[in-house]
C-alpha cells in the first residue's frame, strides 16, 4: 500500500468524523431548542450520517487499495469545495478558506492514492 493511500484514508476519516459531529450538534441543538422544522432536521442528521458512513467506506477502500473510495471522496469534496466558496462569499472567509485548503488537500491525495494493479483491472 502506498503511504498517499495512508494519508488519503486518514484525511477523508476527518471528514467522516466532522460530518457525524455535525449530526451530534444538530440533535443536541434540536433536543435543546424550540423546534420549528423537525423535517428538516430529520433529514439533514440522517444525509450527514450517511455521508459520514460512505466517506469511513471510502477510507477502506483507500486502505484496501481499491478503486470505489475515490469516486465518493471526490465527490464528497467537490461539493465541499462549493460550500468553502459560499462561506467565503458569504463574508464568513477564515472558515471558508480553511475548508477549501482542507478539501483540496484531500482532493489531491485522493486522486494521487492510485491502486498497484497486478496485471490488468478486472472487467465489471
Amino acid at each position: 500500500m502506498k503511504p498517499i493511500a495512508t494519508i488519503a484514508a486518514w484525511l477523508v476519516r476527518i471528514e467522516a468524523a466532522f460530518l457525524a459531529s455535525i449530526a451530534i450538534y444538530l440533535v443536541a441543538r434540536s433536543l435543546s431548542s424550540d423546534l420549528q422544522e423537525a423535517d428538516a432536521i430529520i433529514a439533514e442528521v440522517v444525509f450527514l450520517i450517511v455521508g459520514s458512513i460512505g466517506l469511513l467506506i471510502a477510507a477502506k477502500g483507500f486502505l484496501a487499495g481499491r478503486y470505489y473510495g475515490r469516486g465518493a471522496t471526490v465527490m464528497a469534496n467537490l461539493i465541499a469545495l462549493g460550500v468553502a466558496y459560499y462561506m467565503i462569499d458569504g463574508g464568513r472567509f477564515l472558515w471558508g478558506a480553511l475548508l477549501g485548503g482542507f478539501v483540496l488537500v484531500t482532493l489531491v491525495a485522493a486522486m494521487a492514492a492510485i491502486p498497484q494493479g497486478k496485471g490488468e483491472r478486472p472487467s465489471l
